[in-house]
């Protein structure tokens, strides 16, 4: 019976020190944390304004207008379906009436103008093109209230409009280091921006692309939650085994003791 008695006590020390490293103090969360444009708001420096490109797939709505009397000979460039738009195929082109394909990928809005105001020239005089997105879309990922594809129907969008469509960050949100991760024709780029900066302004992702990805990674009370709750269900299974061990220990007892 010692043999038993010691595997006993040996069980209920490990128990006991399982228990007690379990219970770990976390850092106190301040403000800091939390709160947008802490620093930085007075600086008056220009912003770095980075035009929106066309992507691949992008949906582009192209208007053609013009000051002469003769409206006829604007009809083949303006369909009668407005919201059919001009979809930018896997080569970078658009399929213009008339005129046939057109380059699009990789340049702005102004850019697109441009280039069809000379090729549609020959067909209208004193020709006035406008390019709008027709669907400018972000994937917002990560710790956001609502993450998923956001779709607007504007040519301009900033990072703070798409946090705003997520819902905002969640309370677990990494404000000091979101990404935004875009696909340029040098390749892939990543961008780090603090929310908490005023910096955030000057930021060339300030202003989003289409087709951009902004991540919101977890901060570290995610992570001390995460480890609580596996330690809660270590806590409880060491409770049921400490219950069955002194459930044991109490019929051993009493066997003992009517022998004796």
């Amino acid at each position: 019976m010692n043999r038993l008695n010691l595997f006993f006590n040996l069980s209920a020390v490990i128990i006991c020190f399982c228990l007690i490293s379990s219970c770990k103090t976390t850092r106190n969360t301040t403000k800091e944390d939390f709160l947008y444009f802490q620093n930085g708001l007075d600086s008056l420096k220009k912003i770095q304004v980075k035009e929106p490109t066309i992507h691949t797939y992008d949906m582009l709505s192209v208007t053609v207008n013009s000051a002469s009397p003769i409206q006829e000979q604007l009809a083949p460039f303006n369909p009668a379906d407005k919201t059919a738009g001009y979809l930018v195929n896997s080569d970078g082109n658009i399929e213009m009436p008339v005129i046939g394909p057109v380059k699009a990928v990789g340049l702005t809005q102004a850019q697109l103008q441009t280039v069809l105001t000379e090729k549609i020239a020959s067909y209208v005089k004193d020709p006035h093109v406008t390019v709008h997105f027709m669907q400018f879309k972000v994937n917002v990922l990560g710790e956001v209230k609502s993450p998923g594809s956001k779709v607007f129907q504007v040519d301009r969008v900033t990072i703070l409009d798409a946090i705003s469509e997520a819902g905002d960050l969640t309370d677990l949100g990494k404000r000091e280091d979101v990404a935004v991760i875009r696909e340029e024709p040098s390749g892939r780029k990543i961008y780090k921006v603090d929310l908490r900066s005023g910096s955030l302004f000057q930021s060339p992702a300030y202003l989003l692309q289409s087709n951009d990805v902004l991540y919101v990674g977890a901060n570290e009370q995610k992570f001390r939650d995460l480890k609580s709750n596996t330690n809660n269900t270590t806590l409880r299974s060491l409770q049921i085994f400490g219950t069955i061990l002194g459930l044991f220990s109490s019929i051993v007892f009493a066997i003992n003791a009517f022998k004796n």
